[in-house]
């Protein structure tokens, strides 16, 4: 390497845009620094001009918020266990004294290009980022309604909101020959990755259902798998304040959690506006930590607080258990809202 060629490398780390040979927090990226300035003999180096070349690198050094985030997602379920996601969708185990709920929101079965802008419309309205699972052959072909779908797509990534594979054609997996299984993933990929310029890395099957050799082939392909919490069955609904109603209960039951919408069903945006106004009102306040309260966030904070602080379960089976203890003794009186359909509730491996 010549003395110019890594004179421009110290430069560019110090400046934050360092790529590719890890992630060196700010301390580290400053010696790196310094150490190839020093090796390249910086001060024998003519500048233009006349100027005097620097010795060293400025003494700030990197600033850590230009440097790559050295967790860009929560790797928790590499077995791409489904058992295992159902838990981690439940959310971070509340400590007492802890009275911050996170909620985030997801959307299945789009984009639509008549639905999926007012969705858009009202996150942005609240300044809340989703997570929208796709079908991929909504986005294949020329007819104008597929060149408007991809229109609305990039929309959705211009936006902000993450972007995951929901399969091709939104077929049950567990009854399909495997050569189908795979086209239905590895299309629906290419098909998302031509729209918006990226393989999608995460991944939810219809119906929340996976067989272990499916599991293993999502595994090798190095994607994560979101399932869901809490939803209302909106694809049977065309009541908004129903909806609504029952993802309330739901929340305030299970003290937040990963929601599931559909951004097909003009009910559905109806039940998201009356939703997230009712959690503005119902904020999380951080100067009274242990008042409850709800926090919107998006799927990547979820599961980071999901980790640092873990659900004492071994799997949403023995968490519902305890839940609906503890609600029957803080609610004597009262029954527990109905639990999340019986097909979501499946844990299949």
């Amino acid at each position: 390497m010549s003395r110019l060629s890594t004179l421009a490398l110290a430069l560019s780390l110090a400046a934050g845009s360092w790529v590719g040979l890890g992630k060196p927090d700010a301390a580290q990226a400053h010696t790196m620094a310094k150490a190839l300035v020093a090796r390249a003999g910086m001060a024998a180096i003519p500048l233009p001009g006349g100027l005097a070349p620097p010795v060293e690198p400025p003494a700030p050094g990197v600033d850590p918020s230009l440097l790559p985030d050295p967790t860009p997602w929560p790797r928790l379920n590499p077995a791409v266990s489904t058992r295992r996601a159902w838990l981690l969708a439940e959310g971070p185990h509340h400590a007492a004294g802890d009275g911050r709920r996170l909620v985030t929101f997801t959307f299945d079965d789009g984009p639509f290009p008549e639905t999926t802008p007012v969705f858009l419309k009202v996150l942005a309205r609240h300044e809340v980022k989703a997570a929208f699972f796709w079908i991929g052959h909504y986005l294949e072909g020329e007819a104008d309604r597929a060149v408007k779908t991809r229109e609305i797509a990039r929309q959705v990534v211009a936006a902000g909101h993450l972007v995951g594979n929901h399969t091709h054609d939104h077929m049950r997996l567990t009854i399909l020959p495997r050569a189908d299984v795979l086209e239905q993933i590895d299309r629906s990929g290419l098909a998302i990755e031509n729209a918006i310029g990226k393989r999608p890395m995460l991944f939810r099957p219809p119906f929340g259902q996976l067989d272990a050799w499916t599991s293993e082939r999502l595994q090798e392909r190095g994607v994560e798998l979101v399932l869901w919490s809490v939803e209302a069955g909106d694809m049977k609904s065309d009541d908004g304040q129903q909806i609504f109603d029952s993802l309330r209960e739901q929340l305030e039951y299970a003290g937040g959690g990963i929601v599931l919408l559909h951004d097909v069903r003009w009910a559905s945006a109806d039940a998201l506006e009356k939703l997230l106004s009712w959690l503005d009102h119902h904020r999380w306040d951080p100067a009274r930590p242990d008042v409850t309260g709800y926090q919107v966030t998006d799927l990547v904070q979820y599961l980071r607080a999901t980790a640092a602080s873990p659900q004492p379960f071994d799997d949403r089976g023995e968490l519902e258990q305890a839940r609906s203890a503890a609600w029957r003794k803080q609610h004597p009186s009262r029954a527990a809202p109905p639990a999340v359909l019986a097909t979501t509730r499946a844990e299949v491996d």
